[in-house]
């Protein structure tokens, strides 16, 4: 009895997830049931919760934030267009990286080199494309660090388990 209880409070969880995928052009990038999404948006974030209102937002240069039973993965992604229904979330990007794809020392020295440009440059235009790069190169920073918090506590729920 008690698990026939608990099997439709379990389908009942399931559906009230969100169905996300995230295409580039080299293809499905990432796919996943989530609680609740949160993205970078031309005008601000943008959080969506299971039973969102349709909308289709064009998404703009910053860190992706996917929350699933009390675990957050970050990606980071680059423009796009995100539509939205009310369990469903479809993210159209050019780039969309998780944390292990980042190259963290390669972002860390394009932050310090546009950093460094950024001083000695009096251009305003050339100013303006060196903080997008500025701005991409932290925002891979952030995500990637996500990857060793991510390790750290599958580490320590291995340990709990094994206890």
């Amino acid at each position: 009895m008690a698990e026939e209880q608990a099997r439709p409070a379990k389908e009942n969880a399931e559906e009230n997830k969100i169905h996300l995928t995230i295409v580039t052009p080299r293809g499905v990038k990432f796919t996943e049931k989530a609680d609740m999404i949160i993205m970078r948006c031309v005008d601000g974030d943008l959080g969506v919760l299971p039973g969102h209102a349709p909308l289709t937002a064009a998404l703009g240069d910053g860190i992706f934030r996917i929350f699933n039973n009390g675990v957050e993965k970050k990606l980071a992604v680059f423009g796009g267009i995100a539509e939205i229904d009310d369990r469903t979330v479809n993210i159209y990007s050019t780039i969309a990286q998780r944390p292990e794809e980042i190259d963290r020392e390669q972002a860390e020295m394009d932050r310090r080199e546009v950093e460094a440009t950024i001083l000695e440059e009096s251009e305003e235009h050339q100013v303006r494309r060196l903080r997008v790069l500025l701005h991409h190169a932290l925002i891979r920073i952030e995500v990637s660090s996500h990857l060793e918090e991510a390790e750290y506590l599958k580490y320590e729920e291995e340990k709990e388990d094994d206890e």
